[in-house]
């Protein structure tokens, strides 16, 4: 079940971090195993054009990973860390006082 879809903005890193590139995408929440699909990657101002695959993520652990193969991945990470920041309480942040 869908509980909530929201547009995250993220910092990509490609070619080893030596280059970063700035990604939009849409997440889709569903709240019966706690997995988040991930589509329409596309450069800001250029939305009609998808750049990456729909993926399936989910968090395992300290780790953010596909949910297919179970396995983190920079693109994963990348975008795990930013649904993180964008649900987190405010107030509460990584190594703040309620961790």
């Amino acid at each position: 079940m869908i509980t909530a879809t929201f547009d995250i903005r993220f910092n990509f890193g490609v070619d080893a971090a030596r280059l970063n590139i700035l990604l939009e995408a849409t997440v889709r929440e569903h709240h019966s195993d706690e997995y988040y699909v991930v589509s329409d990657f596309h450069i800001p101002g250029h939305a009609s054009r998808s750049v990456l695959p729909t993926i399936t993520i989910r968090k395992q652990g300290l780790l953010w990973v596909h949910t297919d193969s179970g396995k983190a991945t920079d693109l994963s990470t990348a975008v795990g860390y930013t649904i993180e920041a964008i649900k987190r309480p405010p107030g509460n942040t990584p190594g703040g006082p309620n961790e």
